[in-house]
């Protein structure tokens, strides 16, 4: 029988290690989320970060605006937020016309606890920051509590986008792992050979179901970061009957969901500190 992560428990134990700063503090941390349009996903996953936050005496606020809202308006209102804000995230994704990247860009490295603008993406890449991008943050994290070891290990990543496959890409390039990658180039004969061999698979495509029993070896780590709705609920990549040939595996929901939120306030709690010039 595989291991099943339970990544309720990974982040319960993540939470309790903030609390001991937040219950300290006279003043709360002031987290902003900017939320653009309307997505009932999206809402339960803000909820999510807002109900993990209230939990920890966080002050999380959401500000939403109309899907019309032009690149200058945005740019304004962020500033202003900003001004007065410890943390802030920009909620994905944004609607067409607005320019995803220029956007992330406005908030200063200090507060992007997202980890997505340019500058806090390469300050990961070379080493210059303790924080971790939450979703290989989370991966890290159930590495580590789990005693999974890279070494020598055929890794694969599934998908190279901005939440999943790249910043876990520059998190193996940084520790000197080797991993293999499919990407919708890739052709069908190699990701075959890929997916068979693979020691450790992670994968953040967001394909329901894509990786099946036939797919994978006896005794491989599935890591789903892969999301996505499937009839009113949210599901992974790696289809339920593959779970028995697994040695360790992530569900979704309930593996690396949790874990990423509670990474994702580790960030916030390192702003504030950060902020506030508190000794870390």
């Amino acid at each position: 029988m595989p291991i099943i992560v339970d990544g309720k428990s990974i982040a319960e134990a993540i939470q309790a290690e903030l609390k001991e700063y937040t219950s300290t503090l006279t003043t709360p941390v002031s987290f902003h989320i900017i939320y653009v349009g309307s997505d009932p996903v999206i809402d339960t996953f803000i909820k999510y970060k807002e109900k993990f936050g209230g939990e920890l005496g966080v002050n999380v606020t959401t500000h939403r605006f109309d899907e019309d809202i032009s690149f200058n308006d945005l740019t304004q209102a962020i500033n202003v937020i900003e001004s007065t804000a410890d943390a802030m995230i920009i909620q994905l994704p944004l609607p067409p016309h607005l320019r995803v990247q220029s956007v992330l860009d406005i908030i200063p490295c200090e507060k992007d606890v997202d980890m997505l603008s340019t500058d806090t993406r390469r300050r990961f890449r070379d080493g210059g920051t303790t924080w971790f991008p939450p979703v290989t943050g989370s991966i890290i994290e159930i590495i580590r509590y789990h005693h999974i070891s890279l070494m020598d290990k055929k890794i694969l990543l599934i998908g190279n986008g901005s939440l999943v496959g790249y910043p876990m890409s520059l998190w193996l390039d940084r520790e000197g792992y080797a991993y293999d990658i499919i990407t919708k180039e890739t052709d069908e004969d190699t990701r075959t050979s890929l997916l068979l061999n693979a020691d450790i698979i992670i994968s953040g495509a967001g394909v329901p179901g894509m990786i099946t029993k036939d797919m994978v070896k006896e005794g491989v780590v599935l890591i789903d970061a892969g999301t996505s709705e499937s009839g009113k609920k949210i599901i992974g990549d790696v289809d339920y009957g593959t779970y028995h040939k697994a040695s360790l595996v992530t569900p979704v929901p309930g593996g690396i969901g949790p874990i990423t939120i509670a990474v994702l306030y580790r960030n916030i709690i390192s702003a504030h500190k950060h902020h506030h010039a508190v000794s870390c």
